[in-house]
């Protein structure tokens, strides 16, 4: 397999994504998804439990690296504006100045290496999409960590205690689900064109 080989996305071989019109609204869609996935929470403080990262890794896997981080950006920026796309349906500007912020940001990253997988072909092989989808969701807490560690004034050691190992056990799920569902897709697809 050559470093520089990219193969479609799942998307891409459902629908043909050239146009930006079309690229405008897969990305409208996923961040719309986002938002739907923001508001199936348990609100916890200072960071509440969410079904969005599991959207974010799938949304990277569906929509590509680019497309997939500009969904994020997009959606970042409809919470900003005010509509409830936000965890407890909150939005608005302040919302992207809470403690769980970092993780916010974080998304678009996540996003961008779960579509960079995919692209490489990852998703498609379940032990390679397990490891790259794991990796994904852990950066963004690289991001909600550290943003917390400055929010709140406290340690890394205090920051991990209240913004990550809460979330491991939940959060190993959402990566193990997200190559469970891009491994069955994928196979489907194989055998559907076999």
């Amino acid at each position: 397999m050559k470093l520089t080989t990219f193969y479609p996305t799942y998307l891409n071989t459902l629908v043909n994504l050239s146009s930006w019109q079309r690229k405008l609204c897969a990305t409208t869609g996923a961040a719309l998804l986002l938002g739907l996935a923001a508001n199936i929470s348990i609100p916890t403080y200072p960071v509440p439990f969410t079904l969005q990262s599991l959207a974010v890794l799938l949304i990277g896997a569906f929509l590509g690296r680019k497309l997939g981080a500009l969904a994020i950006v997009q959606y970042l920026f409809l919470g900003a504006m005010g509509l409830p796309l936000f965890a407890n349906g909150s939005g608005g500007i302040m919302a992207l100045a809470s403690p769980s912020s970092g993780y916010l940001y974080g998304y678009v990253f996540s996003a961008y290496l779960a579509g960079f997988a995919a692209e490489k072909g990852y998703d498609r092989r379940f032990i390679l999409g397990l490891i790259a989808f794991a990796c994904a969701h852990q950066l963004l807490f690289v991001f909600g960590v550290l943003y917390l560690m400055g929010y709140l004034h406290i340690s890394l050691i205090e920051a991990l205690q209240v913004g990550y190992l809460p979330f491991v056990g939940v959060d190993a799920l959402k990566f193990i689900i997200a190559t469970c569902v891009m491994f069955s897709l994928w196979r489907h697809h194989a055998k559907k064109h076999q």
